[in-house]
Parts: C-alpha cells; structure tokens; sequence
C-alpha cells in the first residue's frame, strides 16, 4: 500500500501529541510490518521541523528529522502543484498543496489526514488513521 501522510500526523508523531500519537506511531510502524511505503511533502518536513525546534530545539529536531526520512518518501513541491492548488476546490492552500503532491505519486491508495473534512474534493480516498489501521 502507498498512503500519502498530512502533516498533522507527522507533528502528532513528533510531539507526542495525545490522543492521536497512538496511532500515528501504528501508521510509521506499518512501514516495517506490513510493508507500506509511506510519502509525505518537503514542506511537512519543514514545517514539522519547525514545531519540533520550538519543543526540543534545533539539535535534537534535527536528529529527529535525519531519522524520520530513513522510513518515508519525500515528495517535492512544484511551481506547477502551487500554480494548480491555488485554483483547486478544495479551499484550505495548504491541503490542497498536499493533495497535489499526493496526486503525483503513481498508483497511490490514499491520504491519511485527521482532517478529511479539508479534502472534500480529492479525487483520491482519504483516511482518517483510524480507518487505515482498524
């Protein structure tokens, strides 16, 4: 299975975020156990970088990230994809800036959010890590 990962479950992973940590931590360990591969955009990383430094500062943030890329492809945002996003229906940049980054990756199963009201109008199936997992 190839799921594409918002960044709200990358940060719930980082900082230990209840209760939604559980389950993020099950989504990265299905990595290994039942051979998912998992992809996420440069930009979560960034932005997950920065929430990280602010708890843990900037060493340690970067040591986690150096970790977290040995088991998650990186998607990198386009001109294109920005260009796309900013007219998508789905409302929120952001998410859709996600989707568009997802929608790149052939023959994905889905995106794993917390927040799929957000993608109301993806063309691809959206879970919540709940619906993945169980």
């Amino acid at each position: 299975m190839k799921y594409f990962v918002d960044v709200n479950i990358i940060i719930d992973l980082f900082l230990t975020r209840k209760p939604f940590v559980e389950n993020a931590v099950l989504i990265f360990e299905a990595v290994k156990k039942i051979n998912w591969t998992l992809y996420t955009s440069d930009n979560a990383i960034t932005t997950s970088y920065f929430y990280l430094k602010k708890e843990n500062g900037a060493v340690a943030a970067k040591k986690t990230i150096a970790t977290f890329l040995r088991d998650i492809e990186i998607v990198p945002v386009s001109r294109a994809m920005l260009i796309t996003a900013s007219t998508s229906k789905i409302n929120d940049f952001e998410d859709a800036v996600q989707f568009e980054c997802a929608a790149s990756i052939k023959g994905i199963d889905g995106i794993i959010t917390r927040n799929k009201k957000d993608f109301k109008h993806s063309t691809i199936p959206v879970f919540a890590p709940e619906e993945v997992l169980f």
